[in-house]
């Protein structure tokens, strides 16, 4: 009995010890917090996974670069649901638009997922018989986070201009607007240490995973790198900061992918309508003048059977198809920009200016098309596609890929920085023209000084990117501050302007939602 007394006491005694704070404390041992992140390679490689289905949602659908409808190259109409691309083509953006949060989420959601790597990237406790396999890939990580921040952050900049600076994985709702140079120098911070993580070659690279090989042409290498560095110095070389200092380091960079071409594979595709076949962009297949693509696989878990909707690409055919044939004509072609676009097979490729819904039914032309309107041709052919039934075959959910960065923009981001910075060389016009000639056009003019041959590129770059391409006609309007003359060439046949456009109108609203929770933006 006295034993059975004391028992109790012992019993009672451990339960109260027991009963402390640290008794309370939660222990998730299921649960990847930023704190436990990168314990084993698969955390590592899980992450940069949900950095590139982040950074996906960027290009996947037309809302995505709304922003852009102001170029003149593109306009909508006026009824149905494009209400929020038509306040860009007419310049009277609200800060209510429902396209509007589409890049700004998906933007921010990568930069997001940017910081947890770069932030937690150092808990990764590497094995004492495996320190460089896990130093190399901590490397091509962390590489890959400041490229999709940097490129995150260039798009923030270039739609909404002034926006804030988040490095961090915690979250204020009191953040301010940073100012253009310091954004523009934290993606060029972001991009110099980034040269010198990623590999040139995902395949060769020095104990790279099965995963990083697989996925080796989705990855950004050293000449993707280099060549969103040559872009950003072009940008920042002109409006709003207008530093001619970083035309010489755009043409530095570019001109080291360009002499470089072979090792990273890049070359122009020989034929301009070849960019958009099928099966020279789905999926991981990709062509040479891919730099860097975003790749969708619309059959690893669709979206309403609980996927992630970075799996597809809703970006093609149907948003840039004639209602004639089941389309959804999100965009379609300014008429101004068709008439003055040169003849030739770029052309051809570029629009759709006949059709037919199916053998049975008459041939139309542009103008009989449901908003009289040449559409854009370069997101068309899919497996089935044929111009003479083209009723039958759209297919709005795809894995057709995104070409962010495309080796003609490097060579063209060359020629322009080079003659804006010391005069044209012989490497810019051999740069220029491989880009005109295999438009089916002749050589520039020998002799150009340097703002002659500057504008011949900006020519050669609006009918080159024509169309909601992420190398956006309107992001050159801005930056070259001729967003007021080249919208007053626009037909009268088009719906009219609500506003004559101001350097007001350059950047975008930040969304209302965002502004609700933070007064400061």
């Amino acid at each position: 009995m006295k034993m059975r007394k004391y028992i109790s006491i012992l019993l009672l005694t451990t339960l109260l010890c027991s009963c402390s704070k640290d008794f309370l404390k939660e222990k998730t041992y299921g649960l990847i917090q930023p704190s436990n992140y990168f314990t084993t390679t698969s955390d590592l490689e899980k992450c940069v996974n949900a950095l590139y289905s982040n950074a996906n949602l960027m290009y996947n659908q037309s809302a995505c670069l709304a922003a852009c409808m102001g170029g003149d190259d593109m306009t909508t109409q006026a009824g149905g649901n494009k209400a929020g691309y038509l306040q860009f083509d007419v310049f009277n953006a609200q800060d209510n638009n429902d396209r509007l949060p589409v890049m700004w989420t998906s933007a921010y959601g990568t930069i997001k997922q940017a910081n947890v790597i770069i932030g937690n990237i150092n808990n990764f406790v590497e094995p004492r018989d495996q320190p460089i396999l896990l130093a190399d890939q901590k490397n091509r990580a962390l590489g890959q986070a400041y490229f999709l921040r940097a490129l995150s952050y260039f798009n923030l900049v270039r739609i909404f201009g002034q926006v804030p600076l988040i490095s961090e994985v915690s979250i204020s709702y009191n953040v301010k607007k940073a100012p253009f140079a310091d954004i523009y120098a934290l993606i060029v911070a972001d991009l110099i240490k980034a040269e010198t993580l990623v590999p040139i070659d995902y395949m060769a690279a020095s104990n790279a995973s099965n995963l990083e090989k697989n996925t080796a042409k989705a990855r950004a290498n050293t000449g993707a790198v280099k060549s969103l560095m040559a872009s950003v110095y072009l940008s920042m070389a002109g409006y709003p900061l207008k530093d001619d200092s970083k035309y010489a380091l755009a043409a530095q960079k570019a001109k080291e992918v360009i002499d470089n071409e072979s090792a990273y594979g890049y070359a122009l595709l020989s034929n301009y309508a070849d960019l958009w076949k099928w099966s020279n962009g789905w999926k991981n297949v990709g062509n040479v003048e891919d730099v860097f693509a975003c790749y969708y696989n619309s059959t690893a878990g669709d979206w309403s059977d609980g996927g992630t909707w970075a799996n597809g690409n809703m970006n093609s055919p149907s948003a840039y198809f004639p209602e004639n044939f089941g389309g959804w004509s999100d965009a379609f072609a300014e008429l101004t920009f068709f008439k003055e676009f040169p003849a030739g097979p770029r052309k051809d490729a570029t629009f759709i200016t006949v059709g037919q819904k199916s053998p049975n039914d008459p041939i139309i032309t542009w103008k009989d098309f449901a908003y009289h309107h040449p559409y854009f041709n370069k997101t068309s052919d899919m497996p089935g596609y044929s111009t003479s039934n083209m009723g039958a075959w759209l297919d709005w959910w795809n894995s057709r890929s995104v070409q962010v960065i495309r080796y003609a923009e490097v060579l063209l981001v060359y020629a322009e920085a080079k003659a804006m910075s010391g005069g044209p060389d012989a490497l810019a016009y051999t740069c220029l023209n491989r880009v005109k000639n295999r438009a089916g056009l002749d050589n520039a003019p020998s002799g150009l000084g340097g703002t002659a041959f500057r504008d011949a590129v900006i020519d050669e770059r609006k009918w080159e990117f024509a169309g909601l391409e992420p190398c956006a006609r309107w992001f050159d309007m801005v930056r070259t501050e001729t967003v007021e003359s080249a919208t007053a060439k626009r037909d009268p046949a088009e719906i009219p302007l609500v506003k004559s456009p101001t350097k007001d109108q350059y950047f975008a609203p930040i969304p209302s939602t965002d502004r609700v929770l933070n007064p400061n933006l």
